[in-house]
């Protein structure tokens, strides 16, 4: 972020890159046009600038005098060392010029120019005069980077094919994380940029998975890469179109939170490019490009973003159809052996006389069942927003157990009937609540809890609302013994 007091940046005289690339007259006039707006401010004797094409080397723009000097322009990379700016600076100091600044155009992860400013008077560029300069070095680098990519597709011949740069990764990548930041290196040659996203849409409604990010096994493994809709909402974003183009001011400074971890310290999201890439037939998946410099894009790197996730669309598909089959293999092993638990369930609670032993059985048979680590029985034992909870085992009689309070939570809704179902994601567990039902009236509700995000899900509702079902009114019975009154003993009175 920019600091209060920071003087606005001399006005720029634009370049228009966008139509082709520029040829020497225009470079040279508006070389011209540049160094006399910045000798407004920075007064110089010496205003030059070079170009890295992308193709490799160095090219002078002006002004063309200095070619005859044959100075030693250091090379990117990918950005330029300070030991190289310095040696350059020596020279021209040695020349006479008493005064030297020598600056980076940076754009993106990569130097694709050079700006050296210089004057025959000693101590003229501060820190306020080089931080004008840097204002002046960041302005120019969107045109620097685009004219560098135009040169270096001219001296090399035709663009880069991205589908067969991307054809070794597609087999050789072992992670969707491998693939995609090989995909990122690949595009980057085409259009420079600093955050490169792979989104991919949830089961939940407007939650996203960064697949980008995910290092192996299927999507929706790894709670940290999960974005809720309340942190990123993608559908308002793109407004329901297929693209996506924010410029500064309309850029969230919540995708810089979200997606700016391998940004350096204080740099922030402040141009971004999206496209929704079709998947099976639909718009779901999204991919985001973005980089720190304002105007850093123009529609040819949208359009280049379009090409990219055309390519990209089946291998995405792969990743999340092997997402969809692991879950659709889980609830059909779940589902299989369903009927034979539940038998075996029934069975134990009509022949165990004791609930303490039975609720212990009932764990291990629901462990074999589904994934989980736990089991607790939540019951009603009045009329109010409390319950008792009890444990597989519990010795004690459950009216000697203490009441807890659940009103405002996702246990509460279930008992009050508010949802039929809650399944709860954390980043260490996994929480099922279905309720325990007799004769129409919720008695209590049977909670299962795992380890591991995603443990449990929607796909286990359904048999677990079964289990619940068969053991509510042995519950109930319980429950019932649990709010009679104490018997009266009969005994002798001690008199006088």
């Amino acid at each position: 972020m920019a600091a209060p007091d920071r003087k606005p940046s001399p006005l720029i005289p634009i370049l228009r890159a966008g139509d082709g690339m520029p040829d020497r007259d225009d470079l040279a006039t508006w070389h011209e046009a540049l160094a006399e707006a910045v000798g407004v401010e920075i007064p110089h004797d010496l205003f030059a600038l070079w170009l890295y094409p992308a193709s490799g080397g160095v090219e002078l723009i002006g002004p063309e005098a200095l070619a005859q000097d044959d100075l030693p322009v250091p090379l990117p990379q990918p950005r330029l060392s300070d030991e190289g700016m310095a040696k350059l600076a020596a020279i021209v100091e040695r020349a006479g010029y008493r005064s030297v600044a020598c600056l980076p155009i940076r754009f993106g992860p990569s130097d694709v120019g050079l700006l050296l400013a210089a004057a025959l008077e000693a101590d003229r560029y501060d820190s306020a005069a080089r931080e004008t300069l840097a204002q002046v070095a960041e302005a120019i680098a969107p045109t620097f980077s685009r004219i560098a990519r135009q040169q270096g597709a001219a001296a090399g011949g035709a663009a880069p094919d991205m589908a067969s740069d991307l054809a070794a990764a597609w087999t050789e990548a072992r992670s969707p994380r491998d693939f995609f930041a090989l995909a990122s290196e690949v595009f980057g040659r085409v259009v420079p940029h600093e955050v490169f996203e792979v989104l991919i849409p949830g089961p939940s409604p407007g939650r996203q998975y960064r697949l980008g990010a995910h290092a192996g096994g299927p999507p929706w493994a790894e709670a940290a890469l999960v974005i809720a809709k309340d942190r990123l909402d993608l559908f308002a974003l793109f407004e329901g179109r297929p693209t996506l183009d924010l410029r500064e001011s309309a850029v969230d400074a919540r995708l810089t939170e979200l997606f700016g971890d391998a940004l350096p310290t204080g740099q922030a999201i402040r141009s971004l490019i999206g496209i929704r890439v079709a998947s099976s037939g639909h718009l779901g998946d999204n991919i985001l490009v973005s980089i720190t410099q304002a105007g850093g894009y123009q529609e040819a790197d949208l359009a280049a973003l379009v090409r990219l996730g055309d390519i990209l669309g089946p291998k995405i598909d792969t990743y999340v159809l092997s997402s969809q089959l692991q879950g659709l293999r889980k609830q059909l092993v779940t589902l299989r052996n369903a009927p034979a638990h539940h038998a075996r369930v029934a069975d134990m609670l009509a022949t165990t006389a004791q609930f303490a032993e039975a609720s212990r059985r009932l764990a291990e048979e629901t462990r074999a069942m589904l994934p989980c680590d736990r089991l607790t029985l939540a019951v009603r034992l009045s009329e109010g927003d409390r319950v008792v909870l009890v444990e597989p085992g519990e010795p004690k009689h459950w009216s000697d157990l203490p009441l807890v309070p659940i009103a405002g939570t996702p246990l509460g809704q279930v008992l009050k009937g508010e949802v039929a179902d809650v399944v709860t994601e954390g980043l260490k567990a996994t929480e099922l609540i279905v309720p325990l039902r007799v004769s129409g009236r919720i008695v209590g509700a049977l909670v299962l809890a795992a380890r591991g995000f995603g443990a449990l899900g929607p796909g286990d509702v359904a048999p677990v609302q079964q289990l619940a079902d068969l053991v509510a009114p042995h519950v109930e019975l319980v429950r019932r013994a649990a709010l009679l009154p104490a018997p009266v003993i009969a005994g002798w009175k001690r008199v006088g």
